[in-house]
């Protein structure tokens, strides 16, 4: 509960601790089940939070040194109103764009800012030429209605769409937002969306997105008519302005607060070289996204026994309990990526001037010839 507030697992367990009556680095360390190291570690930036006393040992006295927390009422207060802050300045800059929005479309003709695609085979045409169209970046939030979802329109092996493969030939790179409903009941880790991950997608997983998207660079963007539809009947294609704008910031948003699974499902093992195995990496994946077990099951293609089999064993391996000691101990080991604050995105990179340094240093591309990886750009959402 305490993410909210930036506050990693290691610093909430360590203040958990303290709070039920551990006082010193060794009864905080058998506590949290974490390295001594890791504990002062937390407990150092806790104290500069001002959530924990420091007190030392008596004069003259071998005791270790002996740490307090604050009352919780009093501790959080401050970081609750910073973070109060934090929004109140989201909404003045929301509505700075919203007046940038109404001096940039003022004595235009709205037709040339938005269109409305109707029909769900004009709809699926639009989303294959919004990709085409792209030069660096496409950024799109995956959520039910599909309109692309007919057999014929995906590859057999994979459950992608066709145009992928033109799009990573081209070396167009893709982000995607994977909404939890979509993955219960369309996407497949074992398939289209594994497929992905291991051709380089940068996916995220985030439950109760607001709406469907794709975005072409910073150029072009597609979301639904209707906020909620049942059936992708009609679109709003939005070309460049200030609702562009809005847009392109909105699924940064999103995109900070989504958790990442791409570096597990391809089977990368993060962190140290005694890390996840492949197996325990995906499964890892599967439990940020909060489906059900039965729907992980079937993701994984095993039965609801060797699922639960396999959960019990990594539980065991890392002494975990419970399944939030499991994502806590995990999170320590530096087993789960960390989501990145909103990164600035490739077109609007390419556009920026290279500093002295960048224009005399050679590219990559230049010193090293290109792997198999640098062949292939990223697989999209399905509209």
């Amino acid at each position: 509960m305490l993410e909210a507030l930036d506050l990693d697992p290691v610093q909430q367990q360590v203040y958990e601790a303290l709070v039920d009556g551990a006082v010193t680095v060794n009864e905080l360390r058998a506590a949290a089940g974490v390295s001594a190291a890791r504990v002062r570690t937390a407990l150092a930036s806790l104290e500069k939070l001002n959530l924990v006393g420091r007190f030392s040992a008596d004069r003259g006295s071998k005791g270790a040194e002996r740490y307090l927390p604050v009352a919780p009422e009093i501790a959080f207060e401050s970081l609750l109103l910073a973070r109060e802050e934090e929004i109140h300045r989201t909404r003045r800059h929301i509505q700075h764009l919203a007046a940038r929005f109404r001096a940039h479309t003022a004595g235009r003709d709205p037709l040339e800012l938005v269109e409305i695609v109707t029909g769900r085979a004009a709809v699926i045409r639009q989303v294959d030429q919004l990709q085409r169209s792209a030069r660096a970046e496409i950024r799109g939030i995956d959520r039910p209605p599909y309109a692309n979802s007919d057999p014929d329109r995906l590859d057999p092996k994979t459950g992608m769409m066709p145009v992928q493969a033109q799009m990573m030939r081209r070396g167009i790179s893709y982000r995607v937002i994977y909404d939890t409903e979509g993955l219960a009941t369309f996407h497949r880790f074992d398939k289209d969306i594994g497929a992905a991950a291991e051709l380089g997608e940068d996916a995220r997983v985030m439950a109760d997105t607001p709406t469907k998207m794709l975005i072409a660079d910073d150029r072009i963007a597609l979301i639904p008519l209707r906020a909620a539809p049942n059936e992708l009947a009609s679109s709003v294609v939005v070309h460049p302005s200030g609702l562009l704008e809005v847009l392109c910031e909105f699924f940064e948003v999103l995109w900070g607060r989504a958790l990442p699974i791409s570096e597990y499902l391809s089977g990368r093992r993060p962190g140290a070289p005694d890390g996840p195995s492949p197996q325990e990496a995906k499964l890892l994946a599967l439990l940020t996204t909060g489906m059900t077990d039965q729907v992980m099951a079937r993701q994984l293609g095993i039965s609801y026994r060797t699922f639960q089999r396999r959960l019990h064993g990594l539980m065991e391996r890392l002494g975990a309990a419970t399944r939030f000691q499991l994502g806590v101990r995990a999170a320590s080991l530096g087993w789960l990526p960390q989501a990145q604050p909103p990164a600035q995105s490739q077109t609007q990179a390419a556009t920026q001037p290279p500093t002295q340094a960048q224009a005399q240093a050679p590219t990559q591309s230049q010193t090293q010839p290109p792997t198999q990886s640098q062949n292939h750009s990223r697989p999209q959402t399905q509209p």
